[in-house]
């Protein structure tokens, strides 16, 4: 009886560390780079701890400012953070992972209009990535379209 108890219990050590690496696995799948629909933005996703971040790492730049360096977080609400640049800046920030090929209850940062959104990130497959930024009710958020960049 007592050989069935400890072989039970390996049994079950082995299957709940096995399932919880397979979601670790799935949780990491998106990492990596991205880049937008329209093709004018790219941003590294990245992991600190347990959670998910996102920096720009390349964009489109306005003509009349050629230069990648030479944006400024202008808009931002807070009048210190207003010389920063674009390149580099972090956007996304907070992602947990659910344990269904979605990440939420994080935020996404528009440098175009200074704005904060909370954000959610479903992993549509592979090399399809689906934000959500949302002020309140995510029904009432506006979707963007990333595919991983090659």
């Amino acid at each position: 009886m007592k050989t069935l108890k400890i072989s039970l219990t390996l049994v079950l050590s082995v299957f709940l560390s096995s399932a919880f690496c397979q979601n670790m696995y799935v949780a990491d799948k998106i990492l990596g780079t991205w880049l937008s629909e329209n093709k004018d933005l790219k941003v590294e996703i990245f992991k600190k701890n347990d959670k998910y971040f996102g920096k720009v790492v390349w964009f489109m730049c306005d003509p009349k400012t050629p230069n990648m360096e030479d944006f400024k977080d202008t808009e931002n609400p807070d009048s210190k953070l207003r010389n920063r640049p674009w390149l580099g800046m972090q956007v996304v920030d907070d992602l947990v992972f659910d344990g269904n090929k979605t990440w939420q209850n994080g935020t996404i940062y528009d440098p175009n209009s200074g704005r904060t959104y909370s954000a959610v990130v479903r992993l549509e497959n592979t090399k399809k990535l689906i934000v959500r930024g949302y002020w309140g009710l995510e029904l009432l958020g506006k979707n963007m379209v990333f595919y991983r960049a090659e």
